[in-house]
Order: C-alpha cells, then structure tokens, then sequence
C-alpha cells in the first residue's frame, strides 16, 4: 500500500505530465489548459480522472436545482446523435448521481478499463484516451455552448 504522500506525488506527476502531453494541443478557440476546461457555463464541467483500475473523462451537470439540471440533461440528450457522432457510441449517460463529493449531479461518462494510476506502463495509453475525447468533446462544445448560455438565461 502507497503512503498518502506518495499517492499525491504519483497524482501530481501523472497529471503534470498529461498537462505537458497536452500542452501542444490547441483548442476551437486556441491555447487552453485541458485540465480545467473552461466551458464558460456555470455548473458544467469536463472532467477526467485515473484511478486504481480504470480512467474516465465525464461531463458533470452539478447545478443545485434539480429541475436546472434536468434541463441541462435534456439538452445534452436532444444533442445525443450528434454527440455520438462527435464523440462515439461508449458513453453511459445517467440524469442523477452523487459525485464523489456527495453532491448530486447528472453525468455522461467514457471509461477505459484495464489502466492504472500507479502503473506507468499505462500512462500512454491513458493519455491517449483523454486526448482523444477532450479535443473531440471540443469540437462538440464549439459547436453547441451556446444553447447551453442560452439555458443559463
């Protein structure tokens, strides 16, 4: 079992050098930081995250109003194909949740199994997977961000 600093260390590492991997990687609207994506509206959110066994890049609706954030959720939903096609057809979509803060919130999420945060081996792999699905959740979010401003108002 790692200590807690070395699990933060790991974490640091593997993130820093994601940040680095991506640096060269050029948004819709030019040079972002991928790992804080800005979508410009509140309460919506591009994530990843590596674990122990798998890694994921999610979309998080966490508005506190349940009937905002089912709004949100339908937009996402009216945007399904169009979204598939942008994005692919392994995304499991659920209207409610808890994070892991214990907030609820509605997510849309891709996994890759079989990768590991303390297994460098895998980091490659990983890398890949968030590459490819942030710079294609990019190209979706320039295309449709602002009927979601527009939800906001």
């Amino acid at each position: 079992m790692y200590s807690k600093e070395h699990k933060r260390e790991i974490k640091t590492l593997f993130y820093t050098s994601f940040g680095k991997y991506m640096s060269k990687k050029n948004a819709s609207t030019g040079k972002i930081k991928w790992l804080n994506y800005p979508t410009q509206v509140k309460d919506i959110y591009f994530r990843i995250s590596l674990e122990t066994k798998y890694a994921e890049v999610y979309i998080d609706l966490q508005h506190q109003d349940q009937s905002l954030r089912n709004l949100f959720f339908d937009q996402f939903l009216e945007l399904k194909t169009v979204f598939k096609n942008t994005l692919g057809q392994d995304w499991q979509w659920n209207r409610e949740q808890e994070n892991e803060y214990g907030k609820k919130c509605a997510r849309i999420t891709t996994t890759l199994n079989e990768v590991n945060l303390y297994n460098k081996d895998t980091w490659a792999e990983t890398f890949q997977f968030f590459e490819k699905h942030l710079l294609n959740l990019d190209v979706f979010w320039s295309e449709f961000k602002d009927l979601f401003k527009d939800l906001e108002n």
